[in-house]
């Protein structure tokens, strides 16, 4: 290249050309979505305890998502007020339709207490700061 300046100068504007071009078509997100595999059943129970969600509302829950295909974990929390229950789905399963099973199996159930809010089943939509930057 020392001998032939003119070859370095098009490779240098081919690399800005193309560095231009391709750093315009770049997704930028400040915080930037991902899935995981989880769908989430809220019921809101105003008025009742912990004991109260876990026996009215959290246990006819699992007990009727406990036959459905290609769930791998189910975590519940019970607080004052309301439940939730997380279903995390075996690796390859279609969460949509895993979704839709669940729904389907949660308003069947009859034994909710009068007190309990319709459940909300949902799959999370998780945001996270991927950079910080500083500059001093």
């Amino acid at each position: 290249m020392a001998a032939n300046p003119v070859a370095a100068n098009i490779l240098m504007l081919f690399f800005l050309v193309g560095g231009l071009f391709r750093g315009l078509q770049i997704k930028q997100e400040v915080f930037p979505e991902f899935d995981i595999d989880e769908v989430e059943i809220r019921v809101a129970y105003p008025g009742a305890g912990p004991e109260e969600v876990a026996d009215g509302i959290i246990l006819p829950v699992e007990e009727a998502i406990s036959g459905l295909n290609g769930i791998s974990e189910v975590w519940s929390s019970a607080r004052e007020g309301s439940g939730l229950v997380r279903v995390e789905a075996l690796p390859g399963t279609d969460l949509q339709q895993l979704t839709l099973d669940i729904k389907s199996e949660v308003d069947r159930i009859t034994s909710f207490p009068e007190e309990a809010e319709q459940p909300v089943v949902s799959m999370p939509i998780h945001r996270r700061s991927v950079i910080s930057l500083i500059v001093y």
